[in-house]
C-alpha cells in the first residue's frame, strides 16, 4: 500500500471517529432527562412558586429546556430582580435568584414595600420581618401596584438617600423612622427616637450624610434627643440645630 493511500486511510478513519463521537454525544445528550429543579437564593418567594414559574416538567429532555424562557418566566415575579438558569449533567436544572430587597414602607391598605429602584412590592408574601422607615408624602393618585415602579424624581432621590444611609451606616439608617417627600420641595427625615425632624433638603447626599453622622456621633449620642428640636442640613459645611430653648449653629 502506497504512503499516500495510507495517509488518506488514516484521515478517513479519523473523520469517521469524530463523526462517531459527535453522533454518540448527541444520542447521549438526547437521552438525558430533567430529574429535579433546584432553587437557590429565595427568601421571600416560595421555592415551589419559582418551580411553577419555571414550567419544567420532570422528564423533559435536559437539552430541550429553553434556559432563556425559564429565566424570563422566573423574572416575571415582582420580588425577583434577576435569575440565572443552568443545566446540571446529572439531570438537574439549577435556578439561582436575586430577590428585590425592601428599603422602605408605604403605609396604606394594603401595606406596600418599595425597593431601592422604586419597585412596589406586596408585604403580604414576605416571610421576613423588616425594620424599615416609612416613605411618606407620595402624591395622591400615584399608582401603587405590585411590580410597578414609582419614577417621580423626589421619590427616587429619597430612595437613593436611604440606600446610601443603609450602605454607609446601617445603625444610622435604623435611627430614621420616616422620610417625607414634598412634591419637589425639601426632604425631611424623622428620627425614631423622640421624633426629631431632620431637614435634609435636596442634593449633595453623600456630604449631608457625612455631616449628619459626625454631628450625631459628637453631640446627640452624648446629649440625647430629648431637648433636640430639629436638625437642618441644607447649609453648606454646617449643621444648624435647635436645642431647647436656644438655637446653636455648629460648624463641622
Amino acid at each position: 500500500m502506497s504512503e499516500e493511500r495510507i495517509r488518506w486511510t488514516g484521515v478517513v478513519a479519523l473523520v469517521g471517529l469524530v463523526l462517531l463521537l459527535v453522533v454518540g454525544g448527541n444520542l447521549w445528550k438526547s437521552n438525558l432527562r430533567v430529574k429535579r429543579v433546584a432553587v437557590a437564593g429565595a427568601v421571600n418567594v416560595e421555592t415551589n412558586q419559582i418551580i411553577q414559574l419555571a414550567e419544567i416538567p420532570t422528564g423533559t429532555p435536559l437539552y430541550g429546556v429553553d434556559l432563556t424562557r425559564v429565566q424570563r418566566n422566573v423574572q416575571s415575579h415582582y420580588f425577583i430582580r434577576r435569575a440565572t438558569v443552568e443545566r446540571d449533567l446529572s439531570g438537574g436544572i439549577r435556578i439561582t435568584v436575586e430577590e428585590r430587597t425592601p428599603l422602605a414602607v408605604i403605609l396604606g391598605s394594603p401595606l406596600w414595600y418599595v425597593d431601592d429602584r422604586g419597585v412596589v412590592l406586596p408585604s403580604s408574601i414576605s416571610k421576613a420581618v423588616y425594620d424599615l422607615p416609612v416613605l411618606a408624602g407620595i402624591p395622591p393618585g400615584t399608582r401603587l401596584a405590585a411590580g410597578t415602579a414609582i419614577e417621580k424624581d423626589d421619590v427616587q432621590e429619597a430612595l437613593l438617600l436611604l440606600n446610601v444611609l443603609k450602605r454607609v451606616n446601617r445603625e444610622m439608617f435604623h435611627r430614621i423612622s420616616e422620610i417625607r417627600v414634598r412634591d419637589g420641595g425639601d426632604m425631611v427625615l424623622t428620627s425614631a427616637e423622640s421624633g426629631v425632624p431632620i431637614i435634609f433638603g435636596r442634593g449633595e447626599i453623600a456630604d449631608k450624610v457625612a455631616r449628619l453622622e459626625a454631628f450625631w456621633a459628637s453631640e446627640v449620642l452624648e446629649r440625647g434627643t430629648k431637648d433636640l428640636e430639629y436638625i437642618d442640613l441644607r447649609y453648606r459645611d454646617q449643621v444648624v440645630v435647635r436645642w431647647a430653648p436656644e438655637q446653636v449653629k455648629k460648624r463641622l
